[in-house]
């Protein structure tokens, strides 16, 4: 039987649909190659810390110091002042925060070390320990008694609680970039009597409603097993709320942008799985940025998804004030327009193109 003939078959499929077999073979291959990037040490070494004085009294020299010290099992980052440290630690910017007593120069001083640690950050209590005790051994190079102090800063959270207020945003957005694309492709075929009996915009418009009707009843699903369970997750927080509208209109545009620009192929579909496991895998919104590698932070840096997963823990684990977040929120909001743009510009070229466009 002569192979021939099929192989050219094959190589004329591979030819027609290149962009998904390129997206599946190449691109797919290629994200899971970068990922191995993604973490650096099984110890978390580069998780940033504040070093702050605890009054006007501290040198410059004992701050170096102490940032010296911290820097084997940390990376530190020098405040002038405490109180800027703790805004910086509900902030997520860092993860720690060292107040310095004055005297570590000082033969016969009692000096205090604090090293504060946010109640909200589940994932960083155990690790943080090990950091305070790893202070506590190095500062027996100074002439003073050093005390290393180890403490929580508001209430403290379990880890099941800490993953379900991530857990939110990881629901809407799969359901972005699988279910809703999924869905609209189903009516692929209606999409030119639309144009001519009404319009495309009219029917997004009942889309746009009805799936954000069903994600609230996700949402609000959710919030129900967790007041069973017993978290104290404030998922009814209207502040959380409305982040998480946000961001969902933000992952659903995107996703149906990308349909609409694909033209609801197979391609499409793998590039919004691709998408969603990017974000997914690199917004981080689990562990600290210091337990992965410098590229992995960098990347977080640059999502949105990255920085609304700490606002709605903000506010849903920590009931902390909107102010603080001002940047973020408005940088989510941003994002969310940028979004809409986009789809409506999406949609905009597919209706230039026609159906056999």
């Amino acid at each position: 039987m002569a192979v021939g003939p099929y192989a050219e078959k094959e190589l004329h499929w591979v030819r027609r649909n290149w962009p998904a077999v390129a997206l599946v073979f190449l691109v797919v291959p290629a994200s899971f190659g970068l990922a191995t990037a993604s973490f650096d040490r099984t110890v978390p070494q580069d998780v940033p810390v504040a070093v702050a004085p605890a009054s006007d009294a501290v040198t410059d020299d004992e701050l170096q110091a102490v940032a010296g010290l911290t820097r084997s099992v940390a990376a530190p980052r020098q405040f002038d002042s405490s109180t800027a440290a703790q805004t910086a630690l509900r902030r997520e910017e860092v993860y720690g925060a060292v107040t310095v007593g004055h005297g570590l120069y000082e033969r016969g001083a009692n000096v205090t070390l604090s090293f504060a640690i946010d109640g909200g950050m589940v994932t960083y209590a155990e690790p943080s320990r090990a950091v305070a005790a790893a202070l506590g051994d190095r500062a027996s190079v100074f002439p003073s008694t050093v005390t290393v102090e180890h403490r929580v800063v508001g209430p403290e959270r379990t880890l099941p609680e800490f993953l379900f207020a991530t857990g939110l945003l990881y629901l809407l957005a799969i359901y972005a970039f699988t279910y809703v694309p999924y869905h609209l492709a189903r009516e692929r075929r209606v999409f030119d009597r639309v144009r001519v009996e009404s319009s495309l915009w009219a029917m997004l418009a009942a889309k746009a409603a009805l799936f954000g009707a069903l994600g609230a009843v996700a949402v609000g699903s959710m919030g129900l097993v967790g007041a069973a369970l017993g978290y104290r997750v404030a998922v009814a927080d209207p502040r959380a709320l409305g982040v998480l509208a946000l961001t969902g209109a933000s992952l659903v545009a995107v996703s149906l942008g990308v349909s609409f620009l694909t033209r609801f192929s197979v391609a499409g579909r793998f590039v919004n799985v691709a998408i969603l496991g990017g974000t997914v895998a690199f917004a981080n919104p689990v562990y600290p940025t210091g337990f992965f590698s410098a590229t992995r932070r960098a990347l977080a840096g640059w999502m949105p998804v990255y920085h609304a997963t700490v606002v709605v823990r903000a506010f849903a684990l920590k009931d902390l004030s909107a102010g603080l977040f001002t940047d973020r929120l408005l940088l989510v909001g941003g994002v969310a327009v940028a979004s809409l743009c986009w789809l409506a510009g999406s949609v905009v070229v597919f209706q230039r193109r026609g159906r056999d466009g």
